[in-house]
C-alpha cells in the first residue's frame, strides 16, 4: 500500500466538511442537517432575543388557530393564500417565458429590457394602474402578484437564454436548421429545465410580496392579512406560527419543483451529475 493510500485510510471521517467542495456521503450530509437543526432549536430555546416568542408559545398559537373554524382559522387562511400564490405563479411563469423567449428576436429586445428595468420599482407604484384596470379584491391581488413576480422572472429567464454559447447557433445553421428548428433545439429544449429552477427560485419572491399584497384588501383573509392583524396587536406568537407554516410550504414547493424536473427533464439531471 502506498503512503497516499495509507493516508486516505486514516482520514478523519468528517474532514471533508471543512474542504472546498468536499466529497460527503449521504450519512455525513444527514448528520450535518441534524446538527444545524439542533443548533437552531437550541438558540431558539435559549432565546437571547427577548422579542422572539418561545417555541411553546408558537406551538400553542399554532394549535389554537389550526382548530379555529371559519375565516379566523388557519386552515381557511392558508387555503386563500395558497390559491393566490399558485395562480399568480402560473400566470407570471407563462408570461415571463413568452417575454424571455421572444428576446431572441431583435424586435422584442427593447421591450424585454424595459420589463427587466421595472423590477427596481416598488409594486405599490402601480397601485393606481391596478385600481383602474381591475376590481378591488381577488383580481387586483392576482394582477399585483403576477406583475411583481414577472419582473424578476423575466430577468432570470433572459439571463439563462443569453448564456447559450453562440457556437450552438452557428452549428445549427451549418446543419441546415431553419429558425423554428433552431428555436426549439438550441433554445427551448436545453433551457426548459433551467427555467424550472428559475421559477422555483423566484417563487420565494411571491411569498415575500403576498403578505404585503393581502394587506391592501383584508376582507378575503389570507396569511398576509392575518400576519398584519396579529402584528398590529403585538401577538408575535401567532405571527411566528404563520411564518413557520410559510417555511413548511416553501420546503414543499422546492420539493415539488425538484420532482417536476426529474419527471419531465430527466436528461438534465444526467448533465448535472456529469
Amino acid at each position: 500500500m502506498s503512503s497516499s493510500e495509507a493516508k486516505a485510510e486514516r482520514k478523519i471521517p468528517f474532514a471533508d466538511v471543512f474542504r472546498v467542495y468536499g466529497s460527503l456521503g449521504a450519512f455525513t450530509r444527514y448528520n450535518l442537517i441534524v446538527i444545524w437543526v439542533a443548533i437552531a432549536f437550541a438558540f431558539w430555546f435559549l432565546n437571547p432575543i427577548k422579542a422572539l416568542p418561545l417555541p411553546q408559545e408558537v406551538w400553542d398559537a399554532l394549535t389554537k388557530m389550526w382548530v379555529t373554524p371559519g375565516r379566523d382559522g388557519m386552515v381557511y387562511n392558508i387555503y386563500v393564500t395558497l390559491q393566490l400564490n399558485v395562480v399568480g405563479l402560473l400566470y407570471s411563469a407563462l408570461i415571463s417565458l413568452i417575454i424571455a423567449y421572444l428576446s431572441i428576436i431583435p424586435l422584442f429586445q427593447p421591450f424585454n429590457k424595459m420589463v427587466q428595468w421595472l423590477r427596481y420599482i416598488p409594486i405599490v407604484g402601480f397601485n393606481l394602474v391596478f385600481f383602474s384596470l381591475f376590481a378591488i379584491g381577488w383580481p387586483m391581488k392576482v394582477a399585483m402578484l403576477t406583475t411583481g413576480m414577472s419582473f424578476f422572472l423575466v430577468t432570470s429567464m433572459t439571463g439563462v437564454i443569453s448564456a447559450i454559447p453562440r457556437m450552438k447557433y452557428e452549428l445549427a445553421r451549418v446543419l441546415g436548421y431553419n429558425d423554428l428548428q433552431v428555436f426549439y433545439s438550441v433554445i427551448v429544449r436545453p433551457t426548459l429545465p433551467q427555467m424550472i429552477d428559475m421559477i422555483a427560485q423566484n417563487a420565494a419572491i411571491g411569498w415575500v410580496m403576498i403578505t404585503a399584497i393581502e394587506t391592501f384588501n383584508r376582507t378575503e383573509g389570507g396569511i398576509g392579512a392575518q400576519i398584519y392583524a396579529y402584528n398590529s396587536t403585538n401577538n408575535l406568537a401567532a405571527v411566528y406560527a404563520y411564518l413557520f407554516i410559510i417555511g413548511i410550504i416553501a420546503v414543499a414547493e422546492d420539493g415539488l419543483f425538484s420532482l417536476m424536473k426529474r419527471v419531465f427533464f430527466p436528461y438534465s439531471l444526467i448533465a448535472e451529475r456529469a
